[in-house]
């Protein structure tokens, strides 16, 4: 199923600015922990971005390379990291066996996004440019230090997928997360780079993708997204030729009122694992 193909016509949409990475500038980074030591040049480009909740169940991960589900969770404080460990992650491992079929699934990169005046401390706020987190040689170092020598034996040559679970901590007014069709994106889109900061589970050389516009390239979001809603994408596959760079921004959209209420959200990497 090539992405949503001409019903993607017929979804609402609002016209906004999105940043792309510059392909002529030199090979820059992101660095989510310290943003100024971020090396990147950014491009805008206006881009229409499409309501996807009329649509969702015609989005799937092989075909769109990304999912909107009615999914809530028993978790009350997502800024308590206990519930997050006793609750939440195997919530998400469970969503994600589903979703896949995986023998094995790990988690990783914990992100609570808030970009209130009253943060709490250790929350990161939204990233606006375009980017795809991390590539398959970063994946497979993940794996094998979460794994250990042991266990990454069994994996190490199977299929391992990349796939990213977003939810909104409250109902979003403010600077929602942006979704690419992943069908619309081209190997030529992908500017490698480093990834900065120690959110990589602590890999060396851990790298990514940002991305180069295209005209081609197809945008979606869901308006005013609640906390029993989540979005899960994928971004690496090691399949060749499968569905994958879910490139994925924030954005400031341009309904919002002056009184919207800061973006708080939750969002973790997940590796959905196969054997040999």
């Amino acid at each position: 199923m090539p992405g949503l193909g001409s019903a993607a016509r017929e979804l609402p949409f609002i016209e906004t600015t999105l940043q792309y990475a510059d392909p002529a500038a030199e090979i820059g980074g992101h660095n989510d922990l310290e943003r100024h030591k971020s090396t990147l040049t950014l491009l805008s480009f206006r881009m229409p971005i499409r309501d996807v909740r009329p649509a969702a169940d015609k989005l799937s991960l092989e075909g769109t390379g990304f999912v909107l589900l009615n999914r809530p969770s028993r978790v009350r404080d997502f800024y308590d990291p206990a519930q997050i460990e006793s609750i939440y992650l195997p919530e998400i491992d469970s969503l994600i066996r589903e979703l896949t079929g995986a023998e094995r699934v790990l988690i990783f990169g914990t992100v609570i996004r808030n970009d209130g005046p009253d943060a709490p401390a250790g929350s990161r706020r939204p990233v606006f440019n375009a980017h795809v987190d991390y590539d398959l040689p970063t994946i497979r170092s993940v794996a094998r230090k979460m794994l250990g020598p042991e266990a990454a034996e069994r994996y190490e040559n199977g299929r391992i997928v990349l796939i990213n679970v977003w939810r909104p901590i409250v109902t979003v007014e403010k600077n929602p997360l942006a979704l690419i069709d992943a069908s619309t994106v081209a190997p030529r889109d992908l500017i490698f780079g480093p990834i900065g900061g120690k959110s990589v589970a602590d890999v060396p050389n851990a790298a990514g993708y940002n991305l180069a516009h295209n005209p081609d390239h197809r945008w979606y979001y869901v308006p005013a997204m609640r906390p029993e809603e989540v979005l899960a994408f994928k971004l690496c596959d090691s399949v060749p030729g499968a569905v994958q760079w879910g490139a994925h921004t924030s954005f400031e959209d341009p309904t919002n009122g002056p009184d919207a209420k800061s973006r708080q959200s939750i969002e973790l990497r997940t590796l959905a694992l196969f054997a040999r």
